[in-house]
């Protein structure tokens, strides 16, 4: 029953953020990290990425920032685990957390951050167009 109440929830909150414009969203200018530091952190584009994501533009969400799409892959897979174990109340349960889904949230995050600070440091690409 939650599962159902949080996938309402979402689907909700996708139809009303398609309305906002990413403009209204960020007014407020670079975090403390990349104030101090002139290199991106993990989340940077964050907000862009779920506004893309939202529009349905999954390449500018990916370049934005991977982590979103990465989590709406995971959760909805983890929905879906959660969802067949309750159903199937005997028998073989699918387990909701793989160590290499952890892993791999890991790996996207890390390796996020260092591909793109090191296109903004030695290359200086910045694809996001916030520092360059």
């Amino acid at each position: 029953m939650a599962a159902s109440a949080l996938l309402l929830t979402g689907i909700v909150l996708f139809f009303v953020l398609r309305q906002i414009p990413i403009e209204t969203i960020v007014k407020s200018g670079r975090c403390y990290f990349s104030t101090h530091f002139n290199m991106y952190c993990p989340g940077c584009g964050g907000t862009r990425a779920v506004s893309a994501l939202v529009r349905g533009d999954i390449i500018d969400s990916i370049l934005s920032n991977p982590i979103p799409v990465y989590a709406l892959v995971f959760l909805l897979r983890m929905w879906a685990a959660l969802l067949y174990n309750t159903v199937r109340s005997k028998g073989k349960k699918i387990r909701v957390l793989y160590d290499w889904e952890a892993w791999g949230i890991l790996a996207v995050v890390l390796g996020h951050f260092i591909l793109r600070n090191i296109l903004l440091v030695l290359f200086h690409i910045d694809y996001l167009g916030d520092f360059i």
